[in-house]
């Protein structure tokens, strides 16, 4: 045997090599997945545990290693007439100037979130509300007044500056507007995907740049 290991000891060596190489970059590999992992920036939307009404309330919680600055909230409404967008990062009610400062949280969403935080924006009938308004649909406690309208679904993409980036990323998340039994005054809302979307395509980006553009 030992003869053997020497008259193919080249051979063996070089095998072995290899086999350690294999073993380094798997490492490697587990290292560098573990890195991106830790790095990617990750934000879930959700609605409050428990409510299927329009009052639930609209939550955003930063899963990211390291802190986010939120920077936009733009709400999409999807109706019978079109879909219509409306930002709503700053809140419906107005301040003084004396409240402005000591008020900032309740004038506006735009700030940090540090990571494994969770903030509660509006609740989805003001989302809806917001929306409607833009595209001018007659609207009330986010129902529609028009019998001939129908809202179908709502979606909010959440912008931020993730820490170590220099660049805003998007994430969203669609909610279905279903009526129960038919009756237009009992209007329920459910998540229409298992988690938060992250906009990473180039025409995400796009719409992310632009979005940041028109309503900052």
């Amino acid at each position: 045997m030992f003869e053997w290991i020497s008259q193919y000891s080249s051979a063996l060596q070089f095998f072995t090599s290899l086999g350690t190489l294999f073993i380094w970059l798997f490492y490697a590999q587990l290292l560098y997945s573990n890195y991106k992992r830790d790095t990617r920036p990750r934000v879930l939307i959700n609605k409050g545990v428990g409510g299927v009404d329009l009052d639930s309330p609209c939550l955003i919680c930063n899963m990211s290693k390291e802190p986010i600055f939120l920077q936009c909230l733009v709400v999409e409404l999807e109706t019978s007439e079109g879909t219509f967008f409306a930002p709503a990062t700053d809140s419906d009610e107005g301040l003084d100037k004396e409240e402005n400062r000591k008020n900032m949280g309740d004038r506006t969403r735009q700030g940090p979130l540090h990571g494994g935080s969770c903030i509660e924006v509006k609740n989805f009938r003001q989302l809806i509300n917001r929306a409607a308004a833009a595209g001018n649909l007659s609207v009330g406690s986010g129902l529609p007044q028009d019998r001939e309208v129908e809202f179908l679904s709502v979606r909010l993409t959440v912008i931020s500056i993730y820490g170590p980036e220099d660049h805003p990323f998007g994430a969203a998340r669609s909610f279905s507007l279903d009526w129960t039994n038919g009756d237009r005054e009992d209007l329920k809302i459910q998540p229409m995907s298992l988690d938060t979307e992250r906009l990473t395509s180039k025409k995400d980006k796009e719409q992310v740049a632009k979005w940041l553009w028109e309503y900052l």
